[in-house]
């Protein structure tokens, strides 16, 4: 019996994953298991997971999506608390102790995360990180949470009795299932934050507008479901509702707009002003996306060039 289950997803991850078991296994806290679910690696995954026989617990899961790997891991998992960490992401080495000690010395907290630091794929630091000590979002989050997920999943450290009060990963949601995870949760048990940052988070190259879409459409759906699911709770919260709406469909349209696909920018901005009809950023977008394309994208150089020069 381990004190801490630490599970790692991997899908083609050969290039990262020795980077990220290694981070694991320079914890100064060294009481856990590991348990590494592989959704069908084809890359040499594999052959690089079996350098690490008799450390990890190693299962396979083809295709069958990543909530369904992470439930069925939990199921194996034998910790009074578990933990996450991707395949391309990284722990400081006294992650697992600070946050051990954190939740034994406070019973209030079902699960924690703290702060932590973006990099690239290159292994450099660049903006973005997550930080919170102007702000700092503890105990009940669940309206912080549901207007903006701060949570990252490399810094997640949660109590089993979280899992058997709100139940495990949505297997019908493929893309989002953390955040979806993190909310219901959080209609439990409160969360505590750490003031310092634990984890690197890789941010990857540019996504694909279907990697995007089918993001910001998991939102939608998790949305959807959690004001279905209570809408007593969701009547009296009427404001937050339209500002989560907004948010979404405002960043989704500007990912379209972006990559200059201007006419399905122009779809989704007008769902945006739907939820606030004053808004004069979205009406702007939204007007400019009816000029000629090549008329658009001059206007975006010159306000990219006007930008650098200030």
């Amino acid at each position: 019996m381990y004190p801490v289950s630490i599970i790692v997803p991997t899908f083609n991850d050969k290039k990262f994953v020795s980077d990220a078991l290694n981070s694991i296994f320079a914890q100064s806290y060294t009481d856990y298991e590991v348990i590494v679910v592989d959704g069908g690696s084809t890359d040499g995954t594999l052959e690089i997971l079996k350098q690490y026989e008799g450390k990890i617990t190693l299962f396979r899961q083809k295709g069958r999506g990543v909530s369904q790997a992470k439930n069925e891991a939990i199921g194996r998992a034998k910790g009074e608390y578990i933990t996450f960490l991707d395949a391309d992401d990284l722990w400081y080495p006294e992650k697992l102790k600070i946050q051990v000690e954190f939740l034994n010395t406070h019973p209030e907290y079902g699960f924690c995360s703290s702060d932590v630091d973006f990099f690239n794929e290159e292994g450099i630091f660049i903006k973005g990180a997550i930080r919170q000590e102007k702000n700092p979002r503890s105990g009940q989050v669940f309206d912080e949470l549901f207007r903006n997920n701060f949570i990252s999943s490399a810094t997640i450290f949660l109590r089993r009795e979280c899992f058997d009060k709100a139940g495990l990963f949505n297997e019908r949601i493929f893309y989002a299932e953390d955040t979806d995870m993190w909310l219901r949760i959080a209609k439990y048990f409160q969360l505590g934050y750490i003031p310092r940052s634990l984890a690197k988070y890789r941010v990857h190259a540019q996504a694909r507008t279907q990697q995007f879409d089918k993001h910001y459409g998991s939102m939608e759906q998790i949305y959807r479901s959690l004001i279905n699911d209570d809408p007593r709770y969701f009547s009296k919260r009427k404001l937050l509702i339209r500002n989560v709406y907004y948010n979404l469909y405002r960043r989704w349209a500007y990912r379209y707009f972006e990559v200059k696909e201007y006419r399905l920018a122009r779809k989704i901005y007008l769902k945006a002003i739907k939820h606030q009809p004053l808004n004069f950023i979205c009406w702007k977008y939204t007007l400019s996306t009816f000029l000629p394309k090549k008329m658009i994208n001059s206007l975006r150089e010159v306000k990219a060039k006007t930008r650098y020069a200030n």
